[in-house]
């Protein structure tokens, strides 16, 4: 009976620990956390450099719209 309860408790434990050291989504939210670094550099320029409707501005937009348009799901 101990033995089956030590078994037991020792199965839990290691269930618990591959649980704690699980990597599995990290690389994902690591890529996430790029991407909205980013867009809030490209924010920051377009509204920095940002006029009325030329310059770096447009063409950084339209850029990005292009780039944005040619992804495919």
């Amino acid at each position: 009976m101990v033995r089956t309860i030590g078994l037991h408790l020792y199965a839990k434990a290691q269930q618990a620990r591959s649980f704690l050291s699980n990597q599995r989504g990290a690389q994902a939210i690591e890529y996430i956390g790029v991407a909205a670094v980013a867009v809030v550099l490209i924010i920051a320029l377009i509204s920095m450099f940002g006029g009325d409707g030329g310059g770096i501005a447009e063409q950084l937009k339209n850029k990005l719209k292009e780039f944005i348009d040619k992804i495919k799901i």
